[in-house]
């Protein structure tokens, strides 16, 4: 009776034994065939994932209104995921300043030249906590330096308009106030107010008008047929200038920098 019980408890600790053992190598297996599902994952992914990571760092860090977070956009050929503030390029807007239409008209004040109550100069963080987060950007560079243009639409007198404002790199330059809708406006409203506050109300008739002040920032006031635009100009900030005046006069350049500038803007905009 010892010996067939004394068997059967060896083998029941062999069975045990064995057990565990294979339990050990199936768990193995297991985290083995785990790791390589993960690597062909990551391979497989990577083309997705990476850029993801990437997007999510340069959001959290940068912000969703930044160039970094517009320009990864650009760089891996997806659209734009906010709405453009223009269809045009930015480098337009600021080309009037220095080469104005044939027909164009210009008048000088007294008055300082202000873009309502926004002083220039501002950050565009200090814009947003006053006016919260724009409803329109575009981005572009000037050379190596960045451009930023955020807009809000808004109304004057009952007008829909868009107020733009305009950064080079983190100082506002440039005011813009742009009517689309230019069969319900009435043409008055808009320049009436203009001659009033720096012109004493003098009466002008004509589509295309600069207002200069005494530090040299201007009013350009355009009516191309389509739309109705009111620029703002600042002057004020000799290091801007000196950016601005190397891409949009022809100094040394033959206007090369300006093809370069409208030629990356292009090339923006088409995402």
């Amino acid at each position: 009776m010892i010996g067939p019980l004394f068997n059967y408890i060896i083998l029941a600790g062999t069975t045990k034994e064995s057990s565990s053992f294979d339990l050990s190598m199936l768990y193995l297996i297991i985290a083995l065939v785990g790791i390589f599902v993960f690597v062909l994952f990551l391979v497989f992914t990577r083309a997705r994932l990476f850029p993801l990571i990437r997007l999510g760092y340069i959001r959290m860090v940068y912000g969703r209104f930044s160039y970094e977070f517009l320009a990864f956009f650009k760089d891996n050929n997806l659209r734009n995921p906010h709405n453009n503030c223009i269809k045009d390029e930015i480098s337009m807007h600021f080309f009037t300043y220095y080469k104005a239409q044939r027909n164009a008209l210009f008048f000088n004040t007294e008055m300082k030249i202000e873009f309502g109550d926004i002083p220039f100069l501002i950050t565009y963080k200090k814009l947003v906590k006053l006016k919260g987060e724009p409803e329109c950007i575009n981005v572009s560079r000037f050379g190596n330096n960045r451009i930023k243009l955020v807009g809000y639409n808004e109304t004057l007198q009952n007008l829909k308009m868009k107020t733009l404002y305009y950064f080079l790199g983190d100082s506002f330059l440039m005011g813009e106030y742009h009517f689309m809708d230019i069969n319900k406006v009435k043409i008055n409203d808009i320049v009436s107010p203009l001659t009033y506050k720096y012109l004493k109300g003098e009466i002008i008739e004509s589509d295309n008008f600069y207002i200069t002040d005494p530090q040299g920032d201007k009013i350009n006031y355009e009516n191309n047929g389509f739309a109705i635009t009111v620029r703002y100009y600042f002057r004020g900030d000799e290091a801007s200038n000196q950016i601005l005046d190397k891409v949009f006069s022809n100094l040394g350049e033959n206007g090369q920098s300006l093809i370069n500038t409208m030629r990356h803007e292009d090339l923006l905009n088409r995402f």
